[in-house]
C-alpha cells in the first residue's frame, strides 16, 4: 500500500486534510479495485452462535452517520484544492498583477510627459488600432484610438493615438452554481448552467465558499491576456490596472516602441523586462496547474475532480437522493503525492 505523503506533515490545516484527503482516496480506491474482482467480497463470514444472538447482535449495531462522514470527506478533499488555489493565486498570480501595475505606473508617467499642442514625432504614440503589436499584456479586442494632442491651425489637427486596458490576470474555475451555492429547489439540479468564476482569496460567494472562492469548481485554469481559457469575460469584469499606451518607434521583442525612452529614460527596457517576467511566471503557472494547459500526470485539476465527485454526493445526500461513479481515484493520489509540500504550508 502506498505511503501516505502526509504522514509526518500534519502540522498545518492543509496537511491534516492532505493526509485525512489522501487515506479517503486510498480506501476509496480498494473499494473500487474490490468491485472489479470476479465475486468481490467473498467469502462472507457466517453468523455466530444462535440466530437469537445473531439477530441481537444485529439489532446493536450503531449505524454509521453516512451523510456526516461524507460531508466531512468533501471538506477534507476541498481544503487541499483550496490549500493549492492559495499558493497558485500567492506565488503567480499576485506577482503578475504586481508587474502589470508597474506597467501601468510606467505608461502613465510617460503619457503624461507628451505635450498638448505639437507633440514632436518621437514622443507620439501609433495612430492606427490594426497595427497594435499583441504585447500579452492588454486586453487586445479592447484596443481603441483617442485624442491626446492638437496641432494648432485653421482648423485644428487632432493628434491620434491607441491605447488598451490591463486587466489582473486571475485563476479561472469552471464551476456548477447550484451546486456550489447549495441550492436545493425543486427546479435546481446540481449541474446545470455551468460557468466561470474567479477563484481567489478575495472573492467570496455562499455555503461552502461563504469565506472564499479558492477550491470551488470542477476544473481551475489561468486567464491572462495570452490566453483567457474561455474566461475572458470574468477577466474583463474587473476593474482595470490602468491602461497601455502604444508608443511609436522601433519596436523591441515584445512590442514596445522607443518613443517612450524621449519621455522617460529607460522606459522601453523596463517594460520589456516586466513582460518578459510576466511570461515567465505564466508558463511556470500553467506547469503547475498541469491538464487542460500543459499534460501532468499529477495535475491539480485531477484532485479537484475528485472534490467535485464528493460536493457532488454531499449535494444528492442533501437533496435526499443518491448517486455513485467510479473515478480516477488514483490520480488524485498522485497530485496530493506531488504537491504535499505546498498544500502542508497552508495554515488557514
Amino acid at each position: 500500500m502506498t505511503t501516505n505523503p502526509f504522514e509526518d506533515l500534519q502540522n498545518t490545516t492543509g496537511g491534516r486534510a492532505g493526509h485525512a484527503t489522501f487515506g479517503e482516496l486510498q480506501t476509496d480506491k480498494a473499494y473500487d479495485d474490490e468491485t472489479l474482482k470476479p465475486n468481490p467480497g467473498a467469502p462472507l463470514p457466517a453468523p455466530e452462535g444462535s440466530v437469537q444472538e445473531y439477530l441481537d447482535q444485529r439489532k446493536n449495531i450503531e449505524i454509521p452517520d453516512y451523510e456526516g462522514i461524507q460531508l466531512q470527506k468533501f471538506r477534507d478533499i476541498k481544503k487541499t484544492s483550496e490549500a493549492m488555489d492559495d499558493t497558485l493565486e500567492r506565488e503567480f498570480i499576485d506577482p503578475i498583477n504586481q508587474k502589470k501595475q508597474e506597467i501601468v505606473t510606467i505608461m502613465a508617467t510617460a503619457f503624461s510627459g507628451i505635450p498638448a499642442s505639437s507633440p514632436p514625432s518621437n514622443k507620439q504614440l501609433i495612430v492606427s488600432d490594426g497595427s497594435a503589436p499583441d504585447t500579452e499584456v492588454v486586453y487586445q479586442a479592447g484596443i481603441s484610438t483617442f485624442v491626446y494632442a492638437i496641432i494648432p491651425g485653421t482648423p485644428d489637427v487632432d493628434v491620434i493615438g491607441v491605447r488598451g486596458q490591463i486587466f489582473p490576470d486571475i485563476l479561472a474555475a469552471y464551476h456548477y452554481p447550484n451546486l456550489s451555492d447549495g441550492n436545493h429547489g425543486d427546479t435546481d439540479l446540481p449541474l446545470a448552467d455551468p460557468e466561470f468564476i474567479k477563484a481567489s482569496r478575495t472573492v467570496t460567494r455562499s455555503a461552502e465558499y461563504s469565506t472564499n472562492t479558492l477550491g470551488i469548481g470542477k476544473t481551475v485554469t489561468h486567464s491572462g491576456d495570452n490566453d483567457y481559457a474561455g474566461a475572458s469575460g470574468i477577466v474583463t469584469s474587473q476593474t482595470p490596472l490602468g491602461n497601455f499606451y502604444f508608443f511609436g518607434g522601433t519596436e523591441d521583442s515584445n512590442g514596445i516602441g522607443d518613443n517612450i525612452n524621449n519621455l522617460t529614460s529607460g522606459a522601453q527596457s523596463s517594460v520589456s523586462t516586466l513582460i518578459t517576467e510576466i511570461k515567465t511566471l505564466r508558463t511556470n503557472l500553467r506547469v503547475r496547474i498541469g491538464p487542460p494547459h500543459i499534460g501532468n500526470s499529477a495535475g491539480i485539476n485531477t484532485l479537484r475532480e475528485s472534490k467535485h465527485r464528493d460536493e457532488l454526493e454531499v449535494w444528492y445526500d442533501e437533496a435526499g437522493d443518491r448517486t455513485q461513479n467510479i473515478a480516477d481515484f488514483q490520480g488524485g493520489m498522485d497530485a496530493l503525492d506531488e504537491n504535499a509540500t505546498s498544500i502542508a504550508l497552508y495554515d488557514s
